[in-house]
């Protein structure tokens, strides 16, 4: 073969194109301009409140303020409630704002009730623990008349003061969970060996 000369194509070919493909057409009467994909729409996440039944015995972790007088109570409550509008009003995009909101209603119960309790337990922030049905009751921080209270109070809801022979309680349901009874534990002391 020569320089000049072209290198000819083989009379019979091994392999032959398909002739059912069909070949891409460009479209006429749109200009070359890229296509764009439609954005997917993000869902907004709604937290939804959910109801909870069971029939077995709930427990509740409970913080509560004991005041001498209604008129004290009454304005700690008022105070605690317009905490919680305050926060309920400023505006934020984080979907988990109520449970923020209710970590820091809670923080100011403590503070509150470090300042101002007459209860026992106000150095602990004015924790009782968790009560459930049939505990043991320690006469000078809790009676079965606010026990009885608790357990039917809503959770994330600072109830209206209550009245016992204790005083006047403000309770605040901070948890809840199903009751599963813990074992106790007896240690036996075992006499000296030797």
């Amino acid at each position: 073969m020569s320089d000049t000369e072209q290198p000819k194509e083989a009379e019979k070919t091994i392999y032959e194109r398909d002739k059912t493909a069909k070949e891409p057409q460009p479209e006429a009467d749109s200009p070359k301009a890229p296509i764009k994909p439609k954005p997917k729409i993000k869902k907004a996440f709604v937290p939804t409140k959910k109801t909870f039944t069971t029939d077995k015995p709930m427990e509740h972790r409970v913080r509560n303020i004991r005041m001498t007088s209604l008129e004290s109570a009454k304005m700690i409550w008022e105070t605690l409630n317009d905490y919680q509008s305050e926060l309920a009003q400023e505006e934020m995009d984080d979907p988990d704002k109520p449970f923020h909101d209710w970590e820091k209603t809670e923080k100011f119960f403590i503070r509150l009730a470090k300042k101002y309790s007459a209860c026992m337990s106000k150095n602990l922030g004015g924790s009782l623990g968790w009560i459930y049905q049939g505990m043991d009751i320690a006469p000078q921080t809790m009676d079965q008349e606010l026990i009885d209270y608790i357990l039917k109070a809503e959770k994330f809801k600072i109830q209206e003061p209550i009245k016992t022979k204790l005083g006047f309680h403000i309770v605040m349901v901070c948890e809840s969970q199903i009751h599963t009874p813990r074992e106790k534990f007896i240690v036996e002391e075992k006499p000296p060996l030797f």
